[in-house]
């Protein structure tokens, strides 16, 4: 950098003086990119698909940073064409550049795979949802089945670790006891028989919120890839 301001202020005119400032504006906005960058991606959570999701739409949001800062170089060279170490920087991120193109086009299967990270977080916490409900109706039959009075299964309630709804309603309590436990162990069962139907569907492929992922990615991606590409193939020598 310091060699690079030597020569071009050695030089006379006002292409050369208007070169090194481009390389500089070209510099700070790579700077700027890095910075972004590196503050979306930290702290680093590789097996979330959350954070890798963020981490593509920094990426996105941020890529025309170093696209421009190519374009600035590439015209720094233009003024000054005698500047060799200009040239050298040039065909340096011309190179980084066609690695680029190919990287913002691997954020589209990055960005499904992400997705569909997310959308499998998603049953899971559905299905261990599932399984503590389920587990909460076994702990319910075992209280009911085991009491023997209205005042029993009060006290064998409330003496389970799970939320009680408020306590007995006086309708409740005027029916007789076996009366009251048989319903209380028909809608257990009901309830039981829905959650094991939900934990045994199979769960069909959200195609749609996948197509709407890729299309939330896919525009600007394939536009920045082919932007690097052409300033890529299209600047050296």
């Amino acid at each position: 950098m310091i060699n690079l301001l030597a020569e071009l202020k050695s030089r006379q005119g006002d292409r050369p003086l208007l070169a090194l400032r481009l390389w500089v504006v070209a510099l700070a906005l790579l700077v700027v990119f890095a910075a972004n960058v590196l503050n979306g991606a930290l702290p680093l959570r590789l097996l979330d698909p959350r954070w890798l999701q963020g981490l593509i739409q920094v990426l996105l949001s941020q890529g025309f940073l170093p696209l421009i800062a190519l374009a600035l170089l590439q015209l720094a060279v233009v003024l000054d064409p005698k500047s060799s170490r200009l040239r050298r920087r040039r065909d340096r991120f011309s190179r980084l550049a066609l690695a680029a193109a190919l990287g913002f086009v691997l954020l589209i299967p990055l960005q499904l795979a992400a997705s569909w990270g997310s959308l499998s977080q998603l049953a899971s916490g559905q299905n261990q949802q599932r399984l503590q409900g389920l587990a909460v109706i076994g702990q319910l039959r075992q209280a009911i089945s085991a009491a023997t009075s209205h005042e029993d299964l009060a006290r064998r309630l409330a003496a389970l670790p799970i939320p009680q709804k408020g306590g007995s309603s006086p309708a409740d309590l005027a029916l007789p006891f076996p009366q009251r436990q048989r319903n209380l162990l028909e809608g257990l069962a009901r309830s039981e028989s829905q959650l094991n139907r939900l934990a045994t569907a199979a769960a069909p492929i959200p195609w749609s919120a996948l197509v709407a992922s890729a299309l939330a990615v896919i525009p600007t991606a394939l536009a920045l890839a082919g932007a690097f590409l052409v300033l890529g193939y299209g600047s050296r020598g």
